[in-house]
């Protein structure tokens, strides 16, 4: 991936995820404080697929807990925001 997603560089925040299968796994749009609006975008699509607003700090113990995802850890991520790196 290219560019960073918001679970890699974000510690607050909404993202929809998406899972399709037992290892499908997805993040896609990110909000810092509307996750009515991704809830009502999700539902005007009406995807198949299993798609839920989580918090980022959800998202990302999910990902990694359940998926082994490597991603930085909080304190990583204060740090970086600290440096002016986020």
């Amino acid at each position: 991936m290219s560019k960073k997603h918001a679970i890699q560089t974000k510690l607050k925040g909404y993202v929809v995820m998406t899972q399709s299968g037992p290892d499908g796994l997805g993040f896609g749009t990110y909000t810092r404080t509307h996750p009515a609006y991704l809830k009502a975008r999700i539902e005007a699509q009406q995807s198949p697929a299993a798609v839920v607003v989580v918090n980022v700090k959800r998202a990302r113990h999910i990902a990694r807990e359940y998926h082994g995802w490597d991603l930085p850890s909080e304190d990583e991520l204060c740090h970086q925001a600290m440096e002016g790196d986020a």
